[in-house]
């Protein structure tokens, strides 16, 4: 989701809180007011009546005696308050309705006497028609503050977070590789250039680490490769000579640790080189010929060790990987079948248009299936293995998108990668 798309909600979120809080404190506010006011009217009306008997002339059948009652008042009544009000819901025959009646009863002292007048009204609260006029209210203004809100945060974050678009665009943009540094523009917000000049600190450096690193793994690879191969040619002429079985026994173990060496060299330059590439756009590659290919290629070992191949190959299968890479893939994949089987195993290989499933018998790996993919990790110490086979399959396939599995059951290993659609 969007920031100014999280703006919006948190401001929605906000005003429609202040509104409701709003709406019950003018509800509450316009009941009491009513109340109130009806309660103010009431006390001028007894203040006339009471005026009225102060002059000591008969005002039976005035207008202003309808809703009034007259009587004298006891002390016990005067004694606890000055005047009392009542507010309640009564049956009203005129209406036919259930009404709130403010009911007010005051004690004058008139020519020595204590009375008491209580007058009542009808009060109109805010409710039904009323409530349902003040929820349109605030509904409406919430749906303008609402609109509001919207068209002013893409307004206000287009201008306000284009310097900050324009630094992701410079990071997509940003290639490790590059002669040059991060392009960012400066900005008028002090928060943008601090992270502009962070990036671009943290960008040099991983450019200066990158072409360290580049170089450390060609100068070491080229560098051990030449004593490595010169130990290999002194130790293959001392096995020529006059030796006896010990001496030779010996130098042969020598020999094969050092082509062992070798292979981890060769393996672990590859393997840097491949967390170093850079994927373009790769060409779709026809993988139904190179599986046959790798098959054809891996024939004669497969049966030396006596093991049956069988194949369900689409035709036409195009997947968006680097032949080079796809080859890679494939050998890997191949040998580990082969060197992880049984004697008179089987190899299952499944191409569709979008899983490669290579399957084959083998002896339960000794590490977890889930630490397989690491660097030298074996799933049978005994075996001649370096260990970063499938470490390599693994990068090939991140380096493109594709999600490779490797699952263990009932004697049968198996590798599943899944190919990513073509951009």
């Amino acid at each position: 989701m969007k920031l100014n798309y999280r703006y919006t909600i948190a401001y929605a979120v906000i005003t429609l809180f202040v509104l409701s809080v709003g709406f019950a404190i003018v509800y509450g506010a316009m009941s009491r007011s009513v109340t109130q006011s009806t309660i103010g009217k009431l006390q001028h009306l007894n203040d006339i009546i009471a005026a009225q008997l102060a002059s000591g002339r008969d005002y039976t059948g005035h207008p202003a005696r309808a809703n009034v009652r007259i009587g004298r008042a006891s002390t016990a009544d005067t004694a606890r308050q000055a005047q009392l009000v009542q507010v309640r819901q009564e049956w009203e025959p005129s209406l036919q309705a259930s009404v709130s009646v403010v009911r007010l009863t005051t004690y004058p002292r008139i020519r020595g006497l204590r009375y008491d007048i209580t007058s009542k009204a009808v009060v109109v609260m805010p409710s039904d028609e009323y409530l349902t006029g003040i929820v349109l209210v605030f509904a409406w203004t919430f749906v303008f503050l609402l609109a509001l809100v919207v068209i002013l945060s893409e307004v206000i974050s287009w201008y306000i977070l284009k310097p900050f678009n324009a630094i992701l665009q410079g990071i997509e943009r940003f290639e490790l590789s590059q002669k040059t540094t991060i392009a960012l523009q400066p900005s008028r917000t002090m928060e943008f250039n601090v992270l502009n000049d962070f990036l671009m600190k943290m960008t040099s450096r991983a450019q200066s680490d990158y072409q360290g690193l580049k170089e450390f793994s060609e100068n070491a690879s080229h560098e051990l490769q030449t004593p490595i191969a010169s130990m290999k040619a002194k130790i293959e002429l001392l096995m020529d000579s006059e030796l006896t079985e010990k001496q030779l026994l010996m130098l042969t173990a020598m020999h094969d640790e050092l082509e062992r060496l070798a292979k981890i060299n060769q393996s672990l330059t590859l393997l840097a080189k491949l967390e170093h590439f850079e994927s373009a756009p790769a060409p779709l590659t026809d993988l139904s010929q190179l599986v046959l290919s790798t098959e054809a290629a891996f024939a004669d070992l497969a049966e030396m060790k006596g093991l049956r191949t069988t194949q369900h190959i689409a035709p036409g299968v195009l997947v968006p990987l680097d032949e080079s890479l796809a080859r890679l893939l494939l050998n890997n994949l191949f040998s580990n079948a082969i060197r992880h089987n049984l004697s008179s195993g089987e190899i299952h290989v499944v191409l569709s248009a979008t899983e490669l499933l290579l399957e084959n018998t083998g002896q339960q790996p000794s590490a977890p299936v889930s630490e397989l993919f690491g660097r030298f990790k074996k799933g049978n110490a005994a075996l001649d293995s370096i260990g970063i086979g499938l470490a390599i399959v693994k990068r090939i396939s991140e380096l493109y998108s594709h999600r490779i599995e490797y699952t263990y059951a009932a004697g049968w290993h198996r590798i599943r990668v899944v190919f990513a659609p073509p951009a």
